[in-house]
């Protein structure tokens, strides 16, 4: 009896010489009834030399037809597939080809997506004579279909409207009260009523864009000059003080600050002689002592004089001691 072989697995047998084993046959009769032979019994596989490939329902036997094939599909239900080689060729059907079905139940030919079916040859149909119908998916009465212009290019589609002329149709459309109106770019809208009509009233919400290079500028030259007026109204107005000092002190004929401490002025100093004085006040910076004298304040008069600070203002009297007051903002 054959026993496994030790190499190759318990798939495998090892037949001994003189051993005795049954083998697997289909007895073939001959005209009397009787056996006259058997064949064996075979499980096929493939493969290229060193490798071996069972023979399965889902892996089944890969033949190459060389030199044509004929064949006959009878009594057959579900889709039948015919595929071209690996590299996409398409298969090419010569001859009489015959498709036929119950009236009410055509036969199909379906493709793959992106894919299509050529009929080439055979005779000119009559429309006298014949009749073609194409049906859609699973026998529908609609198809897919793509729309072309002359160049090729799809219509329909966004960028590529496809324009329509209805003659002798009445249609009514309901239109929604609010309707949104966008222009197209790089175009201003315009909104308008009719030539010699009634005016249509509208009304802007929201924030207005000003998109005019022209408009713009002229508008930054207007916003410029304003700027530039107020500044210039603001230096002849002066700035308001927002605080006030005074001060009184004796002048004598050594020249002397009117405030040694000083004060920072907006506006300037307001300065008075007392009317109880008996002679000339002279007011200037610190040139009083030099060539020049300065200006003469008499008993009772005052005067205004604009500066940033009342330690820049210097005084002598012409005799004796005079007394002076000051009030600075």
């Amino acid at each position: 009896m054959p026993f496994p072989s030790p190499y190759y697995g318990s798939d495998y047998v090892v037949i001994n010489s003189g051993s005795t084993f049954a083998v697997g046959a289909d007895p073939v009769t001959n005209i009397s009834g009787g056996y006259s032979y058997y064949v064996q019994y075979y499980k096929l596989g493939f493969g290229a030399t060193g490798a071996f490939t069972p023979v399965t329902s889902s892996n089944p036997f890969p033949v190459t037809v060389a030199t044509g094939l004929t064949a006959i599909v009878s009594g057959f239900s579900g889709p039948i597939s015919i595929v071209g080689t690996v590299g996409g060729q398409a298969v090419t059907v010569g001859g009489s080809v015959v498709v036929s079905g119950l009236t009410a139940s055509p036969v199909y030919v379906q493709t793959a997506p992106s894919c299509r079916v050529e009929v080439t040859g055979g005779r000119y149909l009559s429309r006298l004579n014949d009749s073609v119908s194409v049906f859609g998916p699973s026998g529908s009465t609609w198809l897919y279909a793509n729309l072309v212009d002359g160049t090729g290019t799809p219509i329909g589609s966004s960028g590529n409207p496809l324009y329509t002329n209805i003659v002798g149709a009445t249609i009514s459309v309901t239109i929604d009260p609010t309707v949104g109106v966008t222009n197209q770019s790089g175009t201003a809208l315009r909104v308008q009523g009719f030539s010699g009509g009634t005016s249509i009233p509208t009304t802007v919400g929201n924030t207005v864009g000003i998109n005019d290079t022209a408009i713009l500028a002229s508008m930054a030259g207007i916003s410029n000059q304003l700027g530039t007026l107020n500044s210039n109204i603001s230096s002849i107005a002066g700035v308001v003080p927002t605080g006030i000092t005074g001060g009184r002190t004796t002048a004598t004929t050594a020249v002397s600050q009117l405030d040694v401490g000083g004060y920072t002025c907006s506006n300037g100093v307001n300065i008075k002689s007392s009317t109880t004085n008996t002679d000339i006040i002279y007011i200037n910076n610190t040139n009083i002592s030099g060539s020049g004298i300065g200006y003469e304040l008499d008993p009772g008069q005052a005067f205004f004089i604009k500066v940033n600070n009342t330690n820049k203002i210097y005084m002598k009297a012409k005799s004796g001691s005079q007394i002076i007051s000051f009030l600075a903002s």
